[in-house]
């Protein structure tokens, strides 16, 4: 009998630790190639753009997709109603929730790298992370304000001084601060200037705007959080990633516990970079808006009991 239930131990799979870096290797294959594949343009490719709603830099030279929340952000600044972007949220977030933020979103593959940056992540206590992850509803909700007023007064024929007020951030309150664009648009192009320059690289950056280095510090601060604090932007600040836990809230995607085999023993909980507190929920179907679905859960578990659910 002890035999047999060494066997079945050895047969049930890999330590829990070999099965997360597995798990964790394939989910970074895929953002790598879905990356290439976003951006695969820059060979010269035909480019067929299509809008998802992750964080994909609307400047870059080369995209093949494009960023639904910054294209509503433009539309509503022409007083167009955003009826694809909303479109895109609601389909995608009612299918799959906030897959697309742990499998395919840009800025998301950034935060993963970044976590390998520190050997032992910070733990923010549940009471902190329960309050924190309110902020990237305000951004939100700060974000559409602007937008929908503009919208609205620019429709009503009464908002040009509204618009020409808020000058750039007219076309994307959001979107001009987006560390995202930041980093793969706004970064790269000073980059290839200052190259271009030569020696007047230092009259060139202080001939640069506040706005240049209030972007740049808001990079720098969120790559340094999400170093210390595993997906930190997606946790705490991502407005696109609020928009997705709103309309995915009741996503067909969801996840399910064994509770026969489940022991409750919380590695789930330890294992998940976002704190989904998967124990205080339905085993029957999980579909936590704060889920990206990135199946470390799955992987962590020493009884096999999580697994996906679509329906």
């Amino acid at each position: 009998m002890g035999a047999g239930r060494g066997d079945e131990g050895m047969a049930s799979g890999r330590p829990l630790e070999q099965r997360l870096l597995m798990v964790e290797a394939v989910r970074r294959a895929v953002q790598i190639t879905l990356f290439i594949l976003f951006n695969i343009g820059l060979w010269g490719l035909a480019r067929t753009p299509i809008l998802l709603p992750i964080l994909q830099p609307s400047a870059t030279p080369g995209r093949t997709v494009g960023n639904a929340f910054s294209a509503m952000e433009y539309m509503l600044s022409e007083a167009i109603a955003p009826l694809l972007p909303l479109a895109v949220f609601l389909i995608v977030g009612a299918l799959c929730g906030r897959f697309l933020c742990g499998w395919a979103c840009p800025f998301g593959l950034v935060q993963d790298i970044m976590r390998y940056m520190r050997r032992r992540p910070v733990r923010v206590a549940p009471h902190t992370h329960k309050s924190a992850i309110r902020f990237k509803y305000y951004i939100l909700a700060a974000t559409m304000f602007v937008s929908w007023t503009l919208a609205i007064s620019l429709a009503a024929g009464v908002g040009a001084d509204y618009k020409e007020a808020l000058g750039i951030f007219a076309l994307g309150p959001f979107t001009v601060l987006s560390p995202a664009e930041a980093l793969f648009s706004l970064l790269p192009a000073t980059i290839t200037r200052m190259a271009e320059l030569g020696t007047d690289v230092l009259s060139y950056l202080a001939s640069l705007p506040m706005l240049f280095w209030a972007r740049m510090l808001i990079l720098l601060g969120v790559l340094v959080l999400v170093a210390y604090v595993p997906r930190g932007w997606c946790r705490y600040l991502c407005p696109v990633g609020a928009l997705m836990a709103i309309f995915g809230r009741f996503s067909l995607l969801s996840l399910k516990i064994d509770a026969v085999r489940c022991t409750r023993c919380g590695e789930c909980v330890r294992a998940c970079p976002m704190m989904v507190r998967l124990l205080d929920q339905s085993p029957d179907k999980i579909s936590d808006p704060e889920c990206i679905f990135c199946l470390r859960c799955v992987a962590a578990c020493p009884e096999g009991a999580i697994k996906p659910r679509f329906p």
